[in-house]
């Protein structure tokens, strides 16, 4: 990955100015609307839903790899403890985050439909870039345990915890990269999904993009003035390009809109896609004979008309250190001990510490700092 120095090519007023059609405020109200409970209910929710997968798996006749399976003596004890558990403590978290998604989907309340009631339009077009994990990731090859969900979600909805539950060695042989190149490993090939449902929803419950979506078509917007790029969050930014294209599939989709709306585009990232998005806007004004966009100097003074950058990961993520060097998440450490301990023996820290050291992604997302951090003198 190149050091993120500013390009000259790329001035302040393209990359940091407030956008007009969708002014900040406006924005992060859309974003956080009614949100900031529903933040702190996330990881109760998954963990709930994660469960509750999981002891259905326990308790139904599924074909499994016996070395992937956790030790359970008694299947019909398990199931007195967990209607018990579930009883007290599960499904009434469940109900209330359904009802709470139901209320907050009401069309009253959203702020898109508000702007338009003050009769806002469509101006610029909008490019969403996704962020760490948010985006589906689908199968397109793989080994024999895998050949039955050639083009299914292999990562981001519910069959995924159950393909997980199922065979968690083959699962996690398909998710993970070649250590030493950074790439597919043999005969396996797992890719982003594509458009807006790839990135809508996490496990169909739990809204990342969608509010954003929905309260833009408010206004007008649809897939006409408006593109999500979704990519592979596992991979290195500089493979992004030299695998899928991704960084040129990006250029052209604003460059499409720009050409056809006659307007400059706005970019919205989320988490990893600030520095992805970063990482394009050095790589579109590079010349191509030096691995760029070879877009020019002013391509993004002409181009984009402003980046919103949402929880960006731009000086890195110190979470990301724990997770390489133990498999330990601060996600998972605060998860309700009943579910950090069936985390713990379906997927360990050892097991996911050899997972993400495979993504390049991670090593991307190291807090930012020079000898100030990192060097000898630090310590």
């Amino acid at each position: 990955m190149p050091p993120m120095r500013r390009k000259k090519g790329i001035s302040a007023s393209a990359s940091a100015r407030a956008a007009k059609a969708i002014c900040p405020s406006e924005l992060s109200a859309i974003i956080h609307e009614k949100d900031a409970p529903t933040k702190k209910r996330f990881q109760t929710y998954l963990a709930v839903f994660v469960s509750m997968l999981a002891v259905r798996w326990l308790l139904s006749p599924v074909q499994t790899n016996p070395s992937s399976k956790p030790n359970v003596d008694s299947k019909g004890q398990l199931q007195m403890v967990f209607d018990d558990f579930l009883a007290a403590n599960l499904q009434p978290l469940w109900d209330r985050a359904f009802n709470g998604t139901q209320h907050a989907l009401e069309e009253s309340s959203r702020v898109g439909h508000q702007l338009k009631k003050q009769n806002a339009k469509v101006k610029h077009p909008v490019v969403i870039v996704p962020g760490f994990v948010t985006s589906a990731l689908e199968l397109w090859e793989g080994e024999s345990c895998m050949k039955k969900n050639f083009r299914q979600r292999v990562w981001g909805s519910a069959s995924m915890a159950r393909t997980f539950f199922a065979d968690r060695d083959c699962w996690q042989k398909h998710l993970q990269l070649n250590p030493q190149t950074g790439m597919d490993p043999d005969n396996i090939r797992v890719r982003s999904a594509q458009g807006f449902e790839a990135a809508d929803n996490f496990i169909a419950t739990y809204w990342v993009w969608s509010k954003l979506i929905e309260n833009l078509a408010d206004v007008g917007y649809d897939g006409t003035s408006m593109s999500m790029l979704s990519y592979d969050w596992r991979l290195g930014y500089e493979y992004l390009e030299s695998r899928d294209g991704y960084f040129s599939k990006l250029k052209a989709a604003i460059e499409t809109h720009h050409k056809t709306s006659g307007e400059k585009a706005v970019l919205v990232s989320h988490s990893m896609g600030g520095t992805v998005t970063y990482y394009f806007l050095q790589w579109v004004v590079t010349d191509s004979k030096h691995g760029g966009g070879g877009g020019g100097k002013d391509w993004v003074e002409r181009h984009v008309h402003s980046f919103v950058n949402i929880a960006g990961t731009l000086l890195g993520v110190p979470k990301s250190i724990p997770a390489l060097l133990s498999g330990e998440l601060k996600d998972i450490a605060v998860l309700m001990p009943q579910i950090g301990d069936l985390l713990e023996q379906f997927f360990g820290r050892r097991v996911r510490k050899n997972l993400w050291n495979t993504w390049g992604s991670l090593y991307g997302m190291l807090p930012k700092g020079g000898d100030a951090l990192w060097g000898s003198g630090a310590d």
